[in-house]
C-alpha cells in the first residue's frame, strides 16, 4: 500500500485534545509552537491512518454495545415500575 492510500498520521497531546497532521514537518513546527505557548505537549506514535480508523471502528463498535445495553436495562426499568403503584387505591 502506498503512502497516497495509507498516510502516516502524526499526532499529539495537550490536556485532553489530541492535534492530528498529515505532514510530519507541520506537526513539528506546532509541537513547537504549543511549546512556546507555554503548553505541555505530549507526542504520540506515528500511525498509519488505515490503524487509526480500525481502532475508531472498534471503540465505536463498543460503545454502541454499551450504548444499547443500557436503553435495554432503561426500557426494563421502565416496564417495571408501571407494573405496580404504590399510589393506587
Amino acid at each position: 500500500m502506498t503512502d497516497q492510500v495509507n498516510p502516516t498520521i502524526y499526532a499529539f497531546d495537550i490536556a485532553e485534545n489530541t492535534y492530528y497532521f498529515f505532514d510530519q514537518l507541520e506537526a513539528e513546527q506546532a509541537f513547537q509552537q504549543a511549546e512556546a505557548k507555554g503548553d505541555y505537549p505530549e507526542w504520540r506514535e506515528p500511525t498509519p491512518m488505515l490503524e487509526l480508523l480500525k481502532i475508531k471502528d472498534a471503540l465505536l463498535g463498543e460503545f454502541a454495545k454499551r450504548i444499547a445495553f443500557l436503553e435495554l436495562q432503561l426500557e426494563r426499568a421502565e416496564l417495571g415500575s408501571d407494573s405496580f403503584d404504590l399510589g393506587a387505591n
